[in-house]
């Protein structure tokens, strides 16, 4: 029994459920002060962090209540004395299988690139190091995050999974039946990029880097506000409308209203021409409704993926030749990101202050005028 018990309070005890209801906080817990985060609460007790992952569609239920343990085997509390679920304890997560590739670069830039043992998808993850390490053998492509290789996952035997959860999702993939913790990361699901950006403080704590995680976090939040106050005092007239991205087969996705997109762009002294949409999520449009509203676009924000050479003007008109009727077209104010030569998708979610210098540089180059853009390039004629 000795043995189980320091076992155990060296454990996570990880619980996932759906429920609305809430047990009474003790007195020595202690809410961490999330500032911008909206879906998730991070609840520290003498002996562990009880982290609350709330339904992005349904702010009155959680998705799921996390047990991490601190690590103070000194404190009699431990999670297992206070779950509410019959649930099992896993040990601390030290090998994680990944579902989507924005979580890779964090963990990495954390100092747990060792802890990731698979992931979904590898063809599109751009991040260096862990290509080498799937180039290695050391990471596996354990292939689509719809339809992931069970054998390959039961083989790996990880600890922990992270995936994306979706709304509705009663299972995924059946997942569950292989008795390995899921974490949901609805963080994709914040309205907000210093919100989205601050749930590394969550993922810090799970793989045992809070510290590192709360230090990172202050230092992007501080230079955001610093970006941003660049373009506070602009006059309406100032700001540059801007429209974004391509025609997607016979719908053209637009970033809702209320996506980091948008705010992003307001932050950085632009107007976005659906801002006044009250969607966060993409919005499929034709490409006529686009046309109507976007042709006099001051800048057009065009992100693609091309793994021969960056795209130029006539590569755009080439790929669709009503392109040519945007101003922003005509007049050379389109600005590209080639997501395969760059680690955009898997470093801005939780870096939202290099996405800001590169909008602001893009919309008011005098306000930086000694940097260089990190992730855009002006298409060339």
């Amino acid at each position: 029994m000795k043995t189980f018990h320091i076992a155990l309070m060296l454990t996570i005890a990880l619980l996932t459920a759906c429920h609305s209801g809430h047990r009474p906080m003790p007195t020595d817990a202690d809410t961490l002060n999330l500032r911008h985060a909206q879906h998730l609460t991070l609840i520290e007790h003498p002996a562990y962090t009880e982290v609350q992952i709330h339904n992005p569609w349904d702010e009155s239920k959680l998705l799921q209540t996390v047990f991490l343990q601190s690590g103070n085997s000194k404190n009699s509390e431990n999670p297992e004395n206070t779950r509410h679920y019959s649930q099992p304890i896993i040990s601390l997560p030290h090998r994680a299988l990944l579902f989507t590739a924005t979580h890779s670069s964090l963990i990495e830039e954390l100092g747990m690139l060792d802890a990731i043992i698979g992931v979904c998808e590898a063809e599109y993850i751009a991040n260096p190091r862990i290509r080498e390490s799937l180039a290695a053998g050391c990471i596996t492509d354990i292939g689509s995050a719809m339809t992931p290789d069970r054998e390959r996952i039961i083989g790996l035997n990880p600890d922990i999974i992270l995936l994306s959860p979706y709304e509705n999702a009663s299972t995924y993939g059946n997942l569950e039946s292989l008795g390995i913790p899921i974490i949901q990361c609805a963080d994709y699901m914040e309205t907000s990029a210093l919100g989205r950006a601050e749930w590394m403080r969550f993922y810090g704590r799970l793989f045992g880097k809070g510290r590192e995680a709360d230090s990172l976090f202050t230092a992007i939040e501080s230079r955001y506000y610093t970006l941003q106050a660049l373009t506070d005092s602009l006059p309406e007239r100032q700001r540059p409308t801007v429209l974004f991205d391509t025609k997607n087969g016979s719908a053209w996705y637009v970033p809702g209203g209320r996506s980091t997109m948008a705010q992003l762009i307001a932050d950085a002294g632009g107007r976005y021409l659906f801002g006044d949409n009250t969607k966060s999520g993409s919005i499929p449009l034709a490409f006529e409704s686009v046309l109507e509203r976007g042709e006099q676009a001051d800048v057009w924000l065009v992100r693609y993926s091309n793994s021969l050479r960056r795209m130029t003007l006539p590569d755009l008109a080439q790929a669709y030749h009503p392109y040519t009727l945007f101003s922003a077209y005509r007049d050379g104010n389109v600005y590209g990101c080639n997501s395969a030569e760059l680690i955009f998708y898997e470093e801005t979610p939780f870096h939202p202050e290099r996405l800001l210098h590169d909008y602001i540089k893009i919309l008011h180059p005098t306000l930086l005028p000694d940097d260089t853009l990190r992730y855009f390039h002006r298409l060339n004629d």
